[in-house]
């Protein structure tokens, strides 16, 4: 699993940055945990964007930036990339509190929810989240774009540290974040990732995982590095 920015809010199922065996899709795609807003990204390469997938157990998560549909789409008008929308959309910082990114999560969540966004309550229910999130798959589907226009709104933005188009130095930021975490015992490599940026970075657990970080550290050890490698800008 491949990830691009640093996590994002797990909020949304547990948490926009999760806690279920994987970890996300997309790094910055998701800072999935107290940023974790991220992508947002398949198995052989995770991407927020934002989640992360564990070594041992490979199931996808849902995450905030799993919740927003890629693709020509979200370039539009109304799209991800609105600035007008964007002016408008909830602001995240390096600081952010876990639980407070939690909360705009679950806000965003629930407005998808109230649009008819089938909801992964299973998921939820075993993670003992009060709020549930979208069921990935349901994304990209058409029938549901025009919820997820109608809350991109209330979609949190990273920090402008963690994005290639407002940090200048975001390419030798994020080399440094994934050292970070692999000094912290993440086994895990550099991934080019485009899916959100053409100068988007990512990274992606390594073939061998023998002895990496448990996932009940990885949240602590992405909030970190993220603080770390992106800070004092």
């Amino acid at each position: 699993m491949q990830r691009s920015a640093p996590l994002i809010p797990r909020s949304v199922e547990a948490t926009g940055l999760p806690r279920t065996p994987e970890i996300r899709r997309r790094g910055l795609r998701l800072l999935v945990a107290g940023l974790a807003v991220a992508a947002m990204m398949p198995l052989a390469a995770c991407s927020s964007g934002g989640g992360v997938e564990s070594s041992s157990d490979q199931k996808s998560v849902d995450t905030l930036a799993s919740g927003a549909p890629k693709g020509k789409n979200t370039a539009s008008k109304g799209g991800a990339h609105d600035s007008a929308v964007d002016a408008k959309r909830p602001q995240l910082r390096l600081d952010t509190s876990p639980e407070e990114s939690q909360r705009l999560g679950d806000a965003y969540n629930a407005c998808l929810q109230a649009h008819g966004v089938p909801m992964n309550t299973k998921r939820a229910a075993l993670a003992g989240a009060k709020q549930a999130a979208p069921l990935q798959r349901e994304a990209d589907t058409p029938k549901y774009r025009g919820a997820y226009k109608a809350c991109l709104v209330k979609l949190p933005l990273r920090p402008p540290e963690t994005r290639p188009e407002t940090n200048p130095d975001y390419a030798d930021d994020y080399r440094a974040y994934v050292k970070c975490l692999q000094h912290k015992g993440m086994k895990i490599h550099l991934v080019p990732d485009t899916s959100v940026s053409p100068d988007g970075l990512g990274w992606t657990f390594d073939e061998d995982t023998t002895g990496t970080l448990p996932e009940s550290k990885i949240d602590q050890a992405d909030r970190a590095c993220s603080l770390e490698a992106f800070g004092d800008k």
